[in-house]
């Protein structure tokens, strides 16, 4: 083989035991390479350290871990049998724990690289983690064997084919001429965001190799140190898919004569709307005609229940039921507390892949993009999870609240989405002889004809009945409507006006 063909050849990665970062790593470790992982305490470095050897000997792989005046091998054991990536029956055979600082200190920075190098030739390590490295700088006296240690370290391992992680305490500068002896440098820290904490990785350095740069949030729970992309690095440009023929409706006649028979395919529409206007209904409408269809969906909401989504639909006359039990439809609820919003997006997208969902109704923007907000990453994150949506295939509905409850204002807590979105239909109460009524609007639809008029329409146990234009009410964009003739209305006028009213609202009349 020679030179040009040996520089074609990919890299052979060596994985974290972290999906997530192996995504940010573009595949993992790059084998045989040196790598340091630095933090404050308590920031997950140990358990990221003990999760990749427990991923790569379950690979088929052998690992040791050297420990240097950290917690005792008992006591990390004692912490980490809760971890998913735990296993006993590994540890003695393919994983092997040393601890090196009796070495270190009798014996200096000579006796443990010793160790070092016989740890990895003794038990044919292919991955060497050293959890501790402030004892060695310290040790060494001076910048300059230190240095000299960590390249010789590096140098050897990558010889005997052996990928190297050192985990050290955060450093005052990521300049530090230490960062120079590696080959690649992950910063892990945790901040406080109002009252909560937030976690966050960063690669600062990774030699010769394409990275996803910025900070990604992560939390530690049963399965280890869970890294989350950021979304806008994984999806900034939109997808150069096909389009497709036909529209996706909404299963009720005259909604969908007014988007030209539905909205497009892989296109994304917000439901704007104040509490009560019926969203949500809609939302559940939209999936169940594409339920008969033979269109899988998925519902992904943060306040009710499958069962009282499949309750709240039979109410008004639509069954999900059989539609869930057969699988074609997909009811998900997640709590809205202190919720990460690349940890929920990327749920969503594995829900969508796993169920191949060509219909989904996000239900309340608000939960999925609020930890956005401060940061001014709202814009771009859900530039990019529509992103992600269209490259699936998938046709999208969101519904967010609005502040105003009357009027014809479209004041929404996420300002500027506007622009991001395909369609946008508006519902809103307006007030007429002291009775509510629901109207109806679509302000927008992206390469597509529409009909912008308002239109009444009701909710019953009949389901949702779509009006005409209700033209028997004069000021209607106030959202405060009153009769033409206030003085001396006309009974004929009147009578107009119940004949456009939906048929539940007209037998109240």
């Amino acid at each position: 083989m020679n030179e040009a063909e040996l520089s074609e050849e990919p890299a052979r990665r060596v994985s974290t035991g972290s999906s997530g970062l192996d995504t940010i790593l573009n595949g993992g470790w790059i084998h045989g390479g040196t790598y340091m992982v630095t933090g404050a305490p308590g920031t997950g470095k140990t358990i990221l350290g003990n999760q990749l050897c427990f991923s790569h000997v379950t690979g088929g792989g052998r690992a040791v871990f050297v420990t240097l005046l950290t917690e005792s091998h008992g006591r990390m054991m004692t912490h980490l049998q809760r971890m998913h990536f735990f296993r006993r029956d590994v540890i003695g055979q393919s994983l092997h724990y040393v601890s090196g600082y009796a070495t270190l200190k009798s014996e200096g920075l000579e006796g443990l690289a010793r160790l070092l190098y016989h740890s990895v030739r003794e038990h044919h390590a292919t991955v060497l983690v050293v959890d501790g490295l402030l004892p060695i700088q310290e040790s060494a006296g001076s910048a300059l064997v230190f240095r000299e240690f960590l390249h010789s370290l590096g140098v050897h391992n990558a010889l005997a084919g052996c990928t190297t992680l050192v985990l050290t305490n955060q450093q005052e500068s990521a300049s530090d001429p230490q960062f120079a002896m590696v080959d690649g440098v992950l910063v892990l820290e945790m901040r406080l965001q109002g009252l909560k904490a937030v976690r966050a990785a960063e690669v600062t350095k990774l030699r010769g190799e394409p990275q996803l740069t910025g900070q990604h949030t992560f939390e530690i729970n049963d399965t280890g140190v869970c890294i989350h992309p950021r979304l806008e690095a994984l999806y900034a440009h939109p997808p150069q898919d096909t389009p497709e023929a036909g529209r996706r409706g909404f299963g009720l006649e005259r909604l969908d004569e007014m988007m030209g028979g539905g909205v497009q395919p892989h296109s994304a529409t917000m439901l704007f709307g104040p509490p009560g206007s019926g969203k949500t209904l809609l939302g559940l409408h939209f999936l169940e005609a594409g339920a008969r269809q033979g269109e899988p969906g998925l519902y992904f909401g943060f306040m009710e229940t499958g069962p009282r989504l499949v309750a709240k639909a039979a109410g008004v006359g639509l069954e999900l039921l059989p539609w869930v039990q057969s699988g074609r439809l997909v009811l998900e609820t997640r709590a809205a507390v202190e919720p990460l919003a690349d940890a929920l997006a990327h749920e969503l997208l594995g829900l969508v892949d796993r169920h191949r969902v060509r219909r989904l109704v996000i239900d309340g923007l608000e939960p999925l993009v609020q930890e956005t907000m401060g940061t001014r990453r709202t814009a771009g994150f859900l530039t990019a999870l529509t992103n992600a949506l269209r490259s699936r295939g998938v046709t999208s509905l969101m519904t967010l609240q609005t502040n105003v409850l009357f009027g014809p204002r479209l004041e929404a807590k996420l300002e500027g989405l506007e622009a991001i979105v395909d369609n946008i239909v508006f519902l809103r109460y307006v007030e007429l002889r002291s009775q509510l009524y629901r109207m109806l609007s679509i302000l927008k639809m992206r390469e597509s004809d529409y009909e912008p008029a308002l239109r009444v329409f009701s909710i019953s146990s009949r389901g949702i009945d779509v009006a005409e234009t209700f033209e028997s009410a004069e000021a209607i964009l106030t959202g405060q409507a009153r009769p033409l003739d206030v003085k001396k209305p006309k009974r004929s006028r009147r009578k107009k006006a119940e004949r456009l009213m939906p048929s539940r609202r007209r037998s109240r009349a």
